[in-house]
């Protein structure tokens, strides 16, 4: 081992840093942390990095060594620490004061560089651990998939039931980008029939470990219909829980706002399976309003087989430029139009094209997937790789629903006092009726229908109503009565 001259002191402390090092090197395992320690081994000058590693790891934990790092740096502060002591005592007239201020320099001057060394460290050891996580979280999608369909098909092999398994007819709601579950809330009850169960998935919340609400409709003192709000266990002493004939409406809040849509069929496909709904009788009909339709359509190439109808209001299933926008200029989406254009889930798109960086963390969500891919592109791979799931899709009810804002043409001159004509705008201020229609999709869209939706120009847009319009409402009961015939 070679040791540059240095205070004993110091490199005494920096023979232990050194044993410990290759310590933990050998319990981490990971090839790239090694080479990271044995860079920056060579500007510490004091020993070198024996450690062989005979494995690649995919994951590692960094807690251990950056407490460790830090625990070197606190030893070295306190070297210096007993040399300031050290020298105070002694006083400048006396013959080794000025020698111990020559030392107290010499390992001040180590100390300092030392720990600079030992933060890039640090700093090199994130970069890896960010690499790893993200590579990590590329398979974890397809494995967390793959284990859900594992479970989805033991229940039905094994007739594993449910809290809701005997329901047949399921209307599941899906909100979009920057939205809650009020909206649709508002309109499953308008749409519901008395005696109804409504189910609400709520996100994830600190204050309760329990993410579902149950509710009945209920007719109340006006006859005006409202939600009753009951327990699991008072639910199941309800006659419509018992016989299991009507419709049952479950509003679902992904548990990220702004997550990615094949993130919200992999969850809501394990909330459904908990529920006994993956393998049974039910088939399910899905309302999706703006990116909840393309999480809908995601849901359904998912498990085609479990989806009876698709009607989406507001979809973007195209590219769309605001999403475009905010991803790009992050910063300025977040401040002044109040988005939340970093929020994700732990999911990660293998397109590395659909993919943002955040400190070395790579993400995946709502507005990189509308900036960089239309709907069309993975249902083209979808039909190239498995034309049998494609010909299901195709056997799904599909409407597409655009919302039109009706304005008014402003007379040119006040003293015109004739009736001002209406006409519709060609979008509802957010979304292209074109990319609202799903043209993309080519035969797969079964209806095109058209609303019109009350707006305010940008800062209350059209989009925001949509989900609660009359027409929309109204088409909501229609569907359910229909798939339920």
């Amino acid at each position: 081992m070679l040791y540059y001259y240095r205070e004993k002191e110091i490199t005494e402390i920096l023979k232990t840093h050194e044993r410990k090092a290759n310590q933990l090197l050998k319990q981490v395992q990971s090839n790239r942390i090694l080479e990271v320690f044995k860079k920056q081994w060579v500007s510490v000058g004091c020993g070198e990095i024996t450690t062989s590693v005979n494995s690649n790891v995919m994951t590692f934990d960094s807690t251990a060594i950056n407490n460790e790092i830090d625990d070197w740096i606190n030893e070295l502060d306190k070297c210096v620490e007993v040399e300031e002591n050290i020298k105070n005592n002694l006083k400048a007239t006396e013959d080794p004061y000025n020698l111990h201020q020559t030392k107290y320099n010499n390992i001040t001057n180590d100390v300092i560089t030392l720990k600079g060394i030992y933060r890039s460290l640090k700093a090199d050891i994130k970069i890896v651990k960010e690499d790893f996580k993200n590579a990590v979280r590329i398979h974890h999608a397809p494995m967390r998939e793959a284990l859900t369909d594992l479970s989805i098909l033991y229940n039905s092999v094994n007739h594993v039931e449910g809290d809701f398994s005997d329901f047949k007819n399921v209307s599941v709601y899906i909100h979009g980008i920057e939205d809650t579950r009020k909206g649709f809330k508002n309109s499953a009850l308008k749409a519901a029939n008395k005696g109804e169960i409504v189910v609400i998935i709520k996100r994830d919340s600190k204050k309760s470990k329990e993410n579902k609400e149950y509710y009945i409709v209920e007719i109340n003192e006006k006859g005006e219909k409202e939600l009753k709000k009951v327990s699991f266990k008072e639910l199941k002493d309800t006659k419509v829980y018992r016989e299991k004939k009507e419709r049952l409406h479950i509003i679902y809040e992904p548990k990220v706002m702004n997550e990615h849509r094949q993130s919200t069929s992999d969850d809501l496909a394990e909330e459904l399976n908990k529920m006994g709904l993956m393998n049974g009788k039910a088939k399910i009909d899905m309302f999706g309003h703006s990116y909840g339709g393309r999480r809908s359509l995601q849901f359904a190439m998912d498990y085609p087989e479990k989806v009876r109808s698709i009607t989406t209001v507001g979809t973007p299933y195209d590219k769309n430029d605001l999403a475009k926008v905010a991803n790009n200029a992050r910063s300025v989406a977040d401040t002044f139009a109040k988005r939340n254009t970093t929020d994700t889930s732990n999911y990660l798109d293998f397109n590395k094209d659909n993919r943002k960086n955040i400190d070395g963390k790579d993400y995946s969500n709502a507005y990189t997937d509308l900036d960089c891919e239309a709907m069309t592109e993975d249902i083209n791979h979808l039909k190239s790789a498995n034309p049998e799931v494609y010909q299901k899709l195709k056997d799904i009810n599909i409407t597409a629903v655009a919302g039109n804002v009706e304005e008014e043409y402003v007379n040119a001159h006040p003293s015109d006092t004739r009736t001002s004509p209406k006409y519709k705008k060609n979008s509802d201020e957010v979304v292209s009726v074109k990319s609202q229609h799903g043209d993309i999709l080519g035969e797969l869209i079964d209806k095109k229908l058209e609303i019109d939706v009350k707006g305010n120009g940008i800062t209350r847009p059209a989009h925001i109503y949509e989900t609660e319009d009359d027409e929309f409402v109204d088409l909501i009961k229609k569907v359910n009565k229909k798939e339920a015939e």
